[in-house]
C-alpha cells in the first residue's frame, strides 16, 4: 500500500474520464506552487524556477500510476490543454494506457 496517493494532491480541476474501452482515468490540472505548505505568494526565485512549467496536466490510473505529464507556463494555456485532454481521453484520441512523459528533462 502506497504511503501517498495522487488523489491526495490539490488540483485546480480533476475528473475521472472513461476511455472508449471503458477504462477510467483521472485527468487533472494542478499548480505545483499551490500545494499545501507552499506560501500564498511564492518568492520570485521559486516562480522563476517553475516559469516553464508551473501548471501541469496529468493523467493517472486508479492504481496511482502516472501516465501523462505536461507542463505549462500560464494557467490559461494549461486550462485549454486540460479541457482538450479530457475530450481526447473520452473519445480515444489519447490512449492513457501508453504513458507519455515530459521530454524536456535533463539527464
Amino acid at each position: 500500500m502506497p504511503l501517498w496517493s495522487l488523489d491526495d494532491w490539490q488540483y485546480l480541476e480533476r475528473q475521472v474520464v472513461a476511455d472508449p474501452k471503458g477504462r477510467e482515468w483521472s485527468v487533472a490540472l494542478m499548480d505545483v506552487l499551490g500545494q499545501q505548505g507552499d506560501p500564498d505568494m511564492p518568492n520570485s526565485l521559486l516562480e522563476l524556477e517553475y516559469a516553464s512549467g508551473r501548471f501541469f496536466t496529468l493523467i493517472y490510473s486508479d492504481g496511482g500510476a502516472l501516465q501523462w505529464e505536461r507542463g505549462y507556463a500560464t494557467l490559461p494555456e494549461a486550462k485549454t490543454a486540460y479541457d482538450r485532454l479530457v475530450a481526447a481521453v473520452a473519445d480515444g484520441r489519447v490512449n492513457p494506457a501508453q504513458p507519455v512523459y515530459r521530454e524536456d528533462l535533463e539527464d
